[in-house]
């Protein structure tokens, strides 16, 4: 992992892919859904409202989850066997010829996680303590390749609360974070090769930032057999000094659960990025910012967790169809050990439906 995360460099370019701390594999599957359906431990990346939905102590320790896009196992295979290295004009000219038109993606979550709920109404209190990783690399331009690579380091700390109002049909909710950053944005082309420039790293040519923020969010549960439920987060601008802000956001999402025997059904929908504030600049597309996910749970547990929970979604307008449909997979202990299986699509282009990145996901935890 540490090889992997030399690949970066020393000029800053926009990103076109919004980069979200803290995804869950759940919600992937789902279509990026958990503003109104986060019932996990990564409920507080969501909507800190949504902590209403954990009923039980929750401790997750260690967790770990990695994330990969087709092309990224070549890459991975390199790495593991030694044979990635991209000290010499050589190797940079090989990379470039071998990789050229693919775009290997890794990202990697670890940590602890803490819930605590105080009664059935909803009161819970929670806390994230998160490692995560991301390496983005893409080769392009035939005629004159260039690496264009960014690379992420985030250690995440938050906490938060969520709190019933009157009989608990509404649930307030307030989280608070803090994020220390370190990232490199570059690109090094044939003529950067050619020339014998340094190849950027991480540590010697990265910028540093940390800061703070909070989310408010609600949610409103109705007294249905169907169990609907309205959620919506507002999170504040965070200042990253020299590393990239994490925006302001505003959005809503609303789900339905249903039980029926030893099935529970779950439908979800969120709208994401109401004010436009995240992805390419002009991009304002419906199709962006729309999630639709839907889990299937087979011998439920607990009103959280289900020996079998089966998934599909919609993320930005594509649908990560595995075997039979499927987009995720769950086998659950209880809390005691959790597996888990994704694949979902990213949009990293321009604007919606340009250019999807398929990737894969897979989620170990142990806990009680």
């Amino acid at each position: 992992m540490a090889l992997l995360l030399t690949v970066s460099g020393s000029t800053i370019v926009s990103a076109i892919e919004y980069r979200r701390i803290g995804q869950d594999y759940r919600s992937l599957a789902m279509g990026n859904t958990g503003i109104a359906s986060a019932n996990n431990s990564a409920a507080l990346f969501y909507n800190p409202a949504a902590m209403a939905n954990i009923f039980n102590w929750w401790v997750d320790f260690p967790f770990v989850q990695a994330a990969y896009s087709d092309d990224a196992e070549a890459l991975y295979e390199m790495a593991k066997d030694g044979s990635f290295n991209l000290d010499t004009q050589s190797e940079q000219i090989d990379f470039m010829n071998d990789f050229i038109g693919q775009h290997p993606y890794f990202k990697l979550d670890t940590g602890a996680n803490l819930f605590i709920n105080m009664d059935k109404k909803g009161m819970t209190l929670g806390g994230n303590y998160t490692y995560e990783a991301t390496l983005d690399v893409e080769v392009r331009n035939p005629s004159l390749p260039e690496i264009n690579s960014f690379t992420r380091l985030d250690h995440i700390r938050q906490a938060g609360i969520s709190i019933p109002v009157g009989l608990g049909k509404l649930v307030l909710g307030l989280s608070y974070k803090v994020i220390e950053r370190q990232e490199l944005d570059f690109t090094y082309d044939l003529n950067n090769a050619l020339a014998n420039d340094d190849f950027p790293t991480l540590d010697g040519d990265g910028v540093k930032g940390s800061g703070s923020g909070y989310d408010i969010g609600f949610l409103y549960r109705t007294a249905t057999k169907s169990r609907i439920m309205i959620g919506g987060v507002w999170r504040k601008k965070i200042s990253m000094q020299d590393a990239t802000d994490i925006p302001e956001e505003y959005a809503l999402g609303a789900a339905m659960i249903h039980e029926f025997g030893i099935f529970k059904f779950t439908a979800a929908m969120d709208w994401r990025d109401l004010t436009n504030q995240q992805g390419s600049e002009g991009d304002d597309s419906y199709a962006r910012r729309l999630h639709y996910g839907l889990e299937l749970g087979i011998l439920p547990l607990s009103r959280t967790t289900s020996w079998i929970s089966l998934r599909m979604g919609s993320n930005q307008g594509y649908r990560a169809e595995d075997n039979y449909g499927l987009s995720g997979v769950e086998l659950a202990l209880g809390h005691s050990i959790i597996l888990g299986y994704s694949k979902y699509i990213e949009e990293t282009g321009e604007y919606a439906g340009q250019k999807p990145s398929l990737r894969t996901v897979y989620y170990l935890s142990f806990g009680f």
